[in-house]
């Protein structure tokens, strides 16, 4: 694709590649209620004093937590996707990417109990909005 639109035509292009090497991985799981929280904040990672240093044990709080911090609100946040080694595999490494959340996907069902299900869809990169 080529930037920006000059009247010299090509002779100012820039060329960027639109389309290229991706990593997408989604993540689709049960919401349940737990004896203790599950969201941990160093004070960095999560902005919002409506969550830092709570306690988020509920499964209807845990779709007000990912609604309120995981949702895509713009090219300026960044995220890093952890996934830890399951402890009857031989991988060791914990799988850990960089990159952007591109969807949140909430839904609840049934009449009792009732279950929510979560999904995220995750792009690996380096955002270059983003200042380290």
């Amino acid at each position: 694709m080529p930037l920006p639109q000059a009247e010299l035509g090509d002779a100012e292009n820039i060329l960027v590649k639109a389309e290229g090497n991706s990593l997408r991985i989604t993540i689709v799981w049960n919401l349940v209620n737990e004896e203790t929280t599950v969201v941990t904040s160093d004070g960095a990672t999560i902005n919002s004093s409506k969550y830092a240093g709570g306690t988020i044990t509920k499964a209807d709080e845990m779709m007000q937590f990912l609604t309120d911090e995981f949702q895509s609100k713009g090219v300026e946040y960044k995220y890093r996707l952890d996934i830890p080694p399951n402890t009857n595999d031989s991988v060791t490494q914990t799988f850990s990417r960089f990159g952007s959340i591109e969807k949140l996907a909430l839904s609840k069902t049934g009449r009792a109990p009732v279950t929510w299900r979560a999904s995220i869809s995750f792009v690996a990169g380096d955002l270059v909005t983003v200042e380290t």
